[in-house]
This record gives structure tokens, C-alpha cells and sequence, in this order.
């Protein structure tokens, strides 16, 4: 957990911020992290370590085949168990990012610990994942550095699998799962049924991790564990997305360099 005061003027990555706090930082996935640019994003941005599955191949980490993108979470929560150990023993603070993804493919990538006891392999893909989740959380909630340890699980979208659909509601809203576990702070207004993006979780985890945001809101994202509105809840949703969704001249010409 972080002491700092940030300032919404200074607009650093996540990485950033708590690479100059002093933190150790690895990102792990199962797959090839060069996969769209991921592993300049994170060296650029927090120089983070990289364990990924070119990695852990070419240091005999990992030594099965290819399943589906990598290797499965499985494996990735073990790896992880033994990097999480190893940081916790280095004396800094540190920031274990980790990627699944079992659930991500249409149905799901199927693994020995999955059980059999729906029709669908996707619903016992999801059984599977549920499960090596809470285990993993159990296990970091019995080691000694928990106490000063936030965990943050989001989803990055909903699932692109439809045999559920004919059972949704006209009115259903698909949304994705995100969870707080061991907050340095409590929510100052409420947590559930709010209009927020993915933006808003920038400045909400740092809070999550004791940083104090200079009124609560950090570029166009807000801390929802503050009682300030999220500009989806101040504006709108449809006017907000529309906004949003405007294309940039600069964002085009510097940073993607269309028309040169």
C-alpha cells in the first residue's frame, strides 16, 4: 500500500507512479506478451519484469506444450504463488499484475482441475476458474505480507460466448466483474449500481492502495471509493460515451502516425 499525494495536473502511468514510490513490479501472463505491443507497454510504462510464455520456455520454467494461447491459469497461478513469494522476501513494496485467460476463448479453455458436472464446457471452464481464484486469494490471505496487501480482480470485457443468451432478460445489463479485497480506505458513498468505465478504475485502485487523489479524479477518471460522480454519472452515459468516442486529430497523427 502507497502514502502519496497525487496530483490530477501530473497525469504518470499506474506503473509509473509506483515505480517511483519504490515498488518492484512483474507482469505475468500464460501467453506471448509481445502479443499487441504489451511488452513495450509495461517496460515503457513502470519497467516492469516480464514472465510470460516465451519467458518461462526459454528458461525451463514451463516445459509442456502450447495450450490454446500458452499455457493454462493453472500453471500461471503456481508460477505466480512462487513470484509473489519471492518479491514478498526482497524488502520493497511490490505490483504482481497477472493476466488469465481460460475463460476468454468461446468455450473456454478446458484444463484436469475443471469439473464435469454441467453439459456445457464453457459453464465448467467458468466452475474451474471460479475455484483457482478463491484458492489463490485463500492462499495470499495466509501469508505473512497480507495484512498490508491489496487484491484487485477485474474483468477486461464480457464474455464473447452466446449459449447463455437466450436465458438473458430483455433488460439484462452484461457487465464485467471487478472486486476490492483489503482496501486501505472505505468507500465514502456507495459502491454498487454506478455508471463507471474502465478510466474510473485508474484512480480507484490507487486509492484502494492508500494514495491520496487530488480531488478524486485523475485525467477523466474518478475514485469511486470517493462520493464524487463518475462523468458518466455527471453527464450522462450517452452524451459521456459520445464524447468519448470522438476521434483525436492528435491522438491520429502523433501517436498512431495515420497520414504519414
Amino acid at each position: 500500500m502507497v502514502s502519496i499525494k497525487i496530483s490530477c495536473q501530473e497525469l504518470p502511468h499506474f506503473g509509473e507512479i509506483l515505480k517511483k514510490e519504490g515498488y518492484n513490479q512483474i507482469f505475468m501472463c500464460g501467453s506471448d506478451i509481445s502479443f499487441g505491443g504489451r511488452d513495450k507497454f509495461y517496460k515503457q510504462h513502470g519497467d516492469y519484469e516480464i514472465f510470460d510464455y516465451i519467458s518461462a520456455k526459454n528458461n525451463g520454467r514451463y516445459t509442456g506444450g502450447l495450450e490454446g494461447w500458452g499455457f493454462l491459469d493453472k500453471n500461471l497461478y503456481g508460477f505466480a504463488k512462487e513470484e509473489i513469494t519471492r518479491l514478498s522476501k526482497e524488502g520493497k513494496p511490490f505490483n504482481c499484475t497477472i493476466l488469465t485467460v481460460d475463460t476468454h476463448h468461446m468455450e473456454g479453455l478446458h484444463c484436469n482441475l475443471c469439473p464435469k458436472e454441467y453439459d456445457q464446457q464453457y459453464a465448467n471452464v467458468i466452475a474451474c476458474a471460479s475455484k483457482q481464484l478463491d484458492n489463490f486469494i485463500e492462499w495470499i490471505k495466509q501469508q505473512e505480507f497480507y495484512q498490508n496487501t491489496t487484491i484487485v480482480f477485474v474483468g477486461d470485457h464480457a464474455t464473447m460466448s452466446n449459449v447463455w443468451e437466450e436465458y438473458y432478460p430483455e433488460d439484462y445489463d452484461r457487465t464485467m466483474v471487478n472486486c476490492f479485497i483489503n482496501s486501505a480506505v472505505t468507500p465514502k458513498g456507495k459502491l454498487n449500481s454506478r455508471d463507471f468505465y474502465a478510466m474510473d478504475m485508474f484512480p480507484t485502485i490507487l486509492a484502494s492502495l492508500g494514495a491520496q487523489i487530488e480531488g478524486d479524479r485523475l485525467g477523466i477518471g474518478t475514485n469511486l471509493f470517493s462520493n464524487k460522480l463518475t462523468l458518466a454519472e455527471e453527464l450522462g452515459d450517452k452524451y459521456f460515451t459520445k464524447e468519448v468516442s470522438k476521434r483525436s486529430e492528435f491522438y491520429d497523427q502523433t501517436i498512431l502516425e495515420i497520414g504519414k
